[in-house]
């Protein structure tokens, strides 16, 4: 149970969610808000002598309060004005947009959305670490933000790698999942409902049954209305559960003070990671993507020959629901892509990769599709390498920019046989039974090597000889 011994966290709530009372104007806002006042100087046992208040508070009002007691109160005295209620709410959607905006002269001021790193982050895991391994398993992470006086929070950028799967909450909202530690997504959360604390909270899960390397490297940037910003990133000061993951631990109200401070484990570069890739922060490369191929066996590298299908789905930030979509891709040996069922452009010559960029693709799932061909009549080497990311903004807020990132690697769906089901290309495919690909090494292993990152955008070209949409 969390307990607030001076309602200045309380108020804030409220005026995070509704607006400043006393700047609605209205005097029973400013009543509601008095009310409130008193609660905060009465449970400091300073509650100042004014009759105004109401006899029926004064000396009435315990020391102590319940979270949710204040909750309630807030709610009683809320509901005594149908039309105070109403300009709240009218005032909390002005705010939505108003907030993430700074006007001067008035002309709007667009301030770009900021650049991150990980240059001072730090692994960081729960005491369960020992000798560089932890427990497998589910873990959370959370860390309280509360902005300096007299700052609103207009938006927070975020970045994250996880070893093995995370899911990024801020103030209980679910906002995106990463599954794999060597690339990460930045993600923009508008901020214009939050005017207090800021909870960011992380379900962070090490995978596979045995204690084996597990780490969670975060930075994060507070960006406020009047364009200042402050830092987040991972370190000592972040609160970690052990043993498991409470249900409601990413709630703003969720009491975390009996958890551990976080352990860290070193910085970006650290083995056994290496330097993360950071969309939207470093330039799109190969680097952190895996040649992949079916599950189908391969003596000494050769596949058979033929026709395969490869999926994975993107899913975009909450709250943000298209987005422009960039992918590098090579295959050995061609390939048809698509994004969505439409068809984006194909490749004939593993020796050279292709760029394409595709504006206003629709969301929040991404769905990616490529039929590619083993060619020639005997075994021999196939392989998709991909990398991929997708831009996508803020419906209010249009300063607050995600890139969303993916590689091909193991999770991708590779059907194993040339008899390609009709349709495999589109969003509403069923892809559940399919096996997972097979990696089959990293950027730069033989027999391709480094095949050169493309600079140019492809555009125009046809699907494929039985490829979707091939004539």
């Amino acid at each position: 149970m969390i307990y607030v011994y001076d309602l200045e966290f309380a108020l804030c709530l409220f005026d995070s969610e509704y607006g400043s009372a006393t700047d609605i104007l209205d005097p029973e806002a400013q009543k509601f808000q008095a009310s409130l006042k008193f609660l905060e100087y009465k449970s400091r046992d300073k509650a100042p002598h004014n009759s105004s208040l109401g006899s029926g508070l004064q000396g009435s009002i315990p020391s102590m309060f319940t979270l949710a007691q204040v909750t309630r109160l807030a709610s009683v005295l809320l509901a005594t004005s149908g039309a105070l209620a109403s300009k709240f709410q009218s005032q909390k959607r002005s705010n939505d947009t108003a907030q993430c905006l700074n006007t001067r002269a008035d002309t709007l001021v667009r301030r770009a959305s900021p650049t991150l790193s990980f240059n001072s982050s730090q692994w960081m895991w729960t005491p369960e670490l020992s000798d560089g391994v932890a427990p497998a398993g589910s873990r959370g992470f959370r860390k309280t933000f509360v902005p300096p006086q007299g700052k609103t929070p207009a938006f927070l950028t975020i970045a994250y790698a996880v070893d093995d799967i995370g899911t990024l909450f801020v103030n209980g909202q679910e906002i995106a999942t990463e599954f794999v530690w060597y690339t990460a997504g930045t993600y923009c959360v508008n901020l214009a409902d939050c005017g207090c604390a800021v909870v960011i909270a992380f379900n962070a899960t090490n995978a596979f049954t045995a204690p084996n390397p597990a780490g969670l490297l975060v930075d994060g940037i507070v960006t406020y209305t009047d364009g200042s910003t402050s830092p987040i990133v991972s370190d000592t000061t972040w609160r970690t559960s052990t043993g498991g993951l409470p249900s409601g631990f990413q709630d703003l109200t969720f009491d975390d003070s009996t958890w551990a401070p976080a352990v860290t484990e070193g910085g970006n570069g650290v083995a056994p990671w290496g330097n993360v890739a950071l969309a939207g922060s470093d330039p799109l490369l190969f680097t952190p993507a895996r040649w992949i191929w079916t599950n189908e066996a391969a003596v000494s590298g050769n596949y058979p020959p033929g026709a395969r299908a490869f999926r994975y789905s993107l899913t975009l930030p909450a709250g943000q629901t298209s987005g422009t979509v960039t992918v590098i891709i090579d295959t050995d040996n061609e390939y048809s892509l698509y994004i969505n069922g439409a068809f984006v452009g194909t490749g004939t010559d593993f020796t050279v990769a292709q760029k394409y960029v595709v504006e206003n693709v629709q969301g929040p799932e991404i769905v990616f599709a490529v039929y590619a061909v083993n060619t020639a009549t005997a075994p021999n080497p196939a392989g998709l390498l991909a990398a991929i990311e997708v831009t996508s903004q803020d419906g209010y807020c249009t300063q607050c920019i995600s890139t969303s990132s993916a590689v091909t690697y193991t999770a991708w769906k590779a059907f194993p046989s040339a008899a390609i089901p009709a349709g495999f290309e589109q969003p509403g495919f069923d892809d559940s039974d399919w096996p997972n690909a097979v990696d089959e090494g990293g950027y730069g292993v033989a027999p391709w090597g480094n095949v050169p990152v493309p600079t140019t955008v492809t555009t125009g070209g046809n699907p494929l000889p039985g490829a979707p949409g091939s004539s």
